[in-house]
């Protein structure tokens, strides 16, 4: 079976990894052979931003928490990002993002799953879907982890912050009060969300200004056809 993949030619190979889900199969093809090995180390940064899309839930999210703490260092520290080769870039990319994943994809498996199957909703919880709303959940913590980071930057100039749409603010507003409730503080410390979650007025601000300015570039693009007319 080795001889048989190591006749293969190298684009397919290459193929192969990049049709992986998750980084366990590349390992596991890094090591079927020499000459897998050796195309993994000449495309280790093409497979692996191809692989990282889909080893992680919610990528887009993760990708800019990642990007946000990448972001800060540099700007503490200007000649680190200038010291590491594109390779090293993206391997400390992939690192960052692998780390952060396993700490909120374990916190909700360990912290809020147990909770969301073992008790009933009550009136304020009627947001939450159904125990199983995996997606949703994983998809606010990291936009929490995001808003958290940035406020504790002090110092630091901010980053802009992404995009979020008017759907995402109201789950930001529900799940970060849910958490209030039903965890305690320990649970938002381990998360990294602690602070933010106790600066109510902090976060329900910056939920009021994002929703007025979603609204208002939402009443611009509808008076202008009219305007036209």
């Amino acid at each position: 079976m080795v001889s048989l993949f190591a006749s293969l030619p190298p684009e397919v190979i290459l193929r192969l990894f990049q049709h992986a889900t998750d980084f366990t199969t590349v390992n596991a093809l890094v090591r079927t052979s020499s000459i897998f090995h050796c195309i993994w180390l000449m495309n280790a940064n093409s497979i692996a931003l191809t692989v990282l899309p889909k080893a992680i839930e919610s990528y887009h999210e993760a990708h800019t928490l990642a990007r946000l703490q990448d972001e800060a260092e540099e700007a503490e520290s200007p000649s680190a990002g200038r010291r590491r080769s594109q390779r090293e870039l993206v391997i400390f990319l992939v690192r960052r993002v692998l780390v952060n994943s396993r700490l909120v994809t374990g916190f909700y498996e360990r912290d809020i799953l147990p909770v969301l199957k073992s008790s009933v909703p009550n009136e304020h919880d009627m947001y939450v879907r159904s125990p199983l709303d995996r997606t949703r959940f994983i998809k606010t913590l990291y936009h929490l982890k995001v808003l958290a980071f940035v406020y504790g930057l002090n110092s630091l100039s901010t980053p802009v912050l992404p995009d979020i749409r008017e759907d995402e603010l109201v789950d930001i507003s529900e799940v970060s009060s849910w958490l209030r409730r039903r965890l305690p503080a320990e649970r938002h410390r381990e998360l990294g969300v602690d602070e933010l979650l106790m600066e109510r007025r902090w976060l329900q601000k910056f939920l009021d200004n994002r929703l007025a300015g979603i609204h208002a570039s939402d009443r611009g693009h509808i008076s202008e056809p009219l305007a036209e007319q």
